[in-house]
């Protein structure tokens, strides 16, 4: 309805420009510039209106309405369901709504009621994850899968200290902890998030000589790896090694790994 009525107060304005005796083309395209300009804004206007009020509609016929009580009580209805046992928010949550056909999205942290520690993360939508997709079977695999990890990194002697952690993608799969770990960490996306710790005030070669040292090291392992190494407080190292998939050290040397290490020193890696 706006379009037709612009574009008519548009033509009707033309008409009677042109009956007035406008004498010159200049001034006649000088004028419905700025008509046009006009109608353009007047309808923009209009569709902007528009796509705010779908933004802002709500999807109907969801499984938990557009609020935070509602979304935060199906979603720890899923999780009980899941597993088996009571959970309650843990830290952030985060409730977005797409507007009607992709409906409202909750994000959280969770933890069971029994062992708050277990802190993992979960989501849930109006559509498209209306079964919870979380990472809490990290718990059930992270004791054995990071063991292997922690063993190398004690046969170094140049790693003064490390950070070790199993993470994973949110999935609506259930792993139990019947499952065997080899296919968990083959199958769900799983990986091991090292970052290793060095003597500060080295020089680099020294740093880049460590790193080839360690990633000719890694294909005993038997899991995917994000490896990361720290000195003087600062991120030197960053790469994800997709050990399970045939990851090859041959590729890295120490000059590639130095220059490497620079071009992160250079960027002033965040701390």
């Amino acid at each position: 309805m706006k379009v037709k009525t612009a574009l008519c107060a548009f033509a009707i304005s033309l008409l009677l420009l042109l009956l007035s005796g406008c004498s010159t083309g200049e001034e006649l395209t000088e004028w419905a510039t700025g008509k046009a300009n006009d109608a353009l804004e007047f309808v923009g206007g209009g569709i902007q209106n528009t796509l705010d009020d779908l933004h802002d509609a709500e999807y109907q016929g969801g499984p938990f309405e557009n609020n935070l009580d509602s979304a935060r009580a199906y979603l720890l209805g899923q999780m009980q369901e899941k597993y088996g046992i009571e959970f309650s928010v843990a830290g952030r949550e985060n409730l977005k709504n797409y507007g009607p056909f992709h409906g409202a999205t909750y994000f959280c942290e969770v933890s069971p009621v029994d062992a708050p520690e277990q802190i993992a993360t979960a989501v849930v939508s109006q559509t498209d994850y209306q079964d919870v997709r979380d990472d809490y079977a990290i718990y059930y695999f992270e004791e054995d899968a990071v063991a292997p990890v922690l063993t190398l990194c004690g046969t170094k002697d140049y790693v003064i200290d490390q950070r070790i952690s199993l993470e994973m993608p949110e999935t609506e799969k259930l792993w139990t902890a019947e499952d065997k770990l080899e296919q968990f960490l083959s199958e769900s996306g799983a990986y091991v998030k090292l970052v290793l710790r060095f003597t500060d005030d080295l020089d680099t070669e020294t740093y880049a000589g460590y790193l080839y040292d360690f990633l000719n090291s890694v294909d005993q392992l038997e899991c995917n790896l994000l490896l990361q190494a720290k000195a003087n407080k600062v991120y030197i190292f960053h790469e994800e090694l997709a050990i399970l998939d045939g990851f090859d050290a041959s590729t890295y040397t120490v000059e590639d790994l130095r220059q490497e290490i620079e071009e992160f020193l250079s960027m002033g890696t965040p701390q």
